[in-house]
């Protein structure tokens, strides 16, 4: 018994060393000996997951990790394999119960109540993943600047599902909960700044969009805020300059102040404010055009005009995960279901990131040896193309 034991303990580490150097052949063999010597052991138990995730039989690994769950020393671990193996084989509504049952064994464990969270907010749950957030926040799984930004996501997302469902005032409730949380959230603003509007409510929608034009401008705020204000031409000009002076040099201020001078017939000032903004992009270069138009040079017009097609595309909504962009925020990117990961800046290379959270559950088939995508150069195009 003893002899046997201590082969099973050899195969065991070797398994485990095999499995951790990425060797799946080996560590598969070192497996088999050490359940058969050993039995179901946790530690066994794991080697069999970690191997068969390695080979990619994500069936093999179930297995193991359902084998875990009739213990309770390893009931937990068995739990997060089945998480990832489900969703390696696209099945979240089985990886939401595994993670659910996860996060109840041990609240207070990261993975369990990130795992938990992203799966309900990809299924628009949002007031389930609101709880689950306070739960991490209460048990520091989570910073509190972390929780109170998600927290405000999480407003503005069920907002907008109240005001889908006609329900103003409970949207406009959580557009007011969302906006104090996060100023610098832009949907926030953009959401209460709307409601407001649609109540006849301006002076209170001005305040909240200068509030955030300080933290975070955008081509939005400044439109709404000319939608609160009553009058046209150099008033709406004068109105523009008073919001633009709370973040002066940025270039949405800049580019707000010279929409709405040309607006007014302002060429002046327009040009003043333009000439602050280089390399010029799309909107700018369309800008000129306009200007110069206005003052009669038809010939620098045109010139505006065709390079408006080759000059750097406008800011759009991009996620930080796996690049996707949008015209419109969202809470959830529509191409991957990351959460919060939309940032408005112009195209290019993502930014850099911590690899899915999802993803990192996931016990091996294939994704990590996936060959990485392109570089992508400034214009969206493959460099390797």
């Amino acid at each position: 018994a003893r002899r046997r034991r201590e082969r099973g303990e050899a195969a065991l580490a070797a398994g485990l060393l095999a499995a951790a150097a990425g060797d799946s052949g080996d560590a598969s063999r070192q497996g088999r000996r050490a359940a058969r010597l050993l039995g179901q052991k946790p530690l066994a138990l794991l080697l069999t997951a970690q191997a068969a995730g390695l080979a990619g039989d994500i069936a093999g690994a179930e297995r193991a990790f359902k084998a875990m769950l009739e213990r309770s020393q390893t009931r937990f671990l068995g739990l997060r394999g089945l998480t990832a193996a489900a969703l390696a084989r696209g099945d979240r509504k089985a990886a939401h119960g595994f993670a659910e049952r996860a996060h109840g064994l041990r609240p207070g464990v990261a993975w369990a109540a990130e795992a938990l969270f992203e799966l309900q907010t990809q299924a628009g749950d949002w007031a389930g993943a609101a709880r689950t957030l306070e739960t991490a926040r209460r048990r520091r799984s989570i910073g509190r600047d972390s929780a109170r930004r998600r927290r405000a996501v999480l407003l503005v997302a069920d907002g907008h599902r109240a005001l889908g469902e006609l329900k103003r005032a409970e949207a406009l409730k959580h557009a007011r909960r969302a906006h104090a949380a996060a100023p610098a959230l832009v949907a926030a603003a953009t959401l209460l700044a709307r409601l407001l509007i649609d109540d006849r409510k301006p002076r209170e929608a001005a305040r909240a969009l200068e509030k955030s034009w300080a933290a975070a401008p955008h081509p939005e705020l400044a439109r709404l805020y000319l939608e609160a204000g009553p009058g046209d031409g150099a008033s709406r000009y004068r109105r523009i300059a008073r919001l633009v002076t709370l973040a002066p040099d940025h270039r949405e201020s800049r580019m707000a102040a010279a929409q709405a001078a040309l607006d007014a017939g302002l060429t002046g000032q327009a040009r003043r404010h333009l000439q602050a903004l280089t390399p010029p992009s799309c909107r700018t270069a369309q800008l000129w055009a306009r200007l110069e138009q206005a003052e009669g040079d038809g010939e620098a017009a045109a010139m505006w005009t065709a390079r408006a097609a080759r000059a750097d595309p406008e800011p759009l909504w991009h996620c930080a995960r796996c690049g996707h962009s949008d015209e419109d925020w969202h809470a959830v990117c529509r191409s991957c279901g990351a959460f919060d990961s939309a940032s408005w800046r112009p195209p290019g290379p993502r930014a850099a990131d911590e690899a899915p959270l999802l993803l990192t559950l996931a016990i091996g088939a294939g994704e990590a040896h996936a060959e990485p995508p392109p570089p992508i150069d400034r214009n969206g195009r493959n460099e390797r193309i």
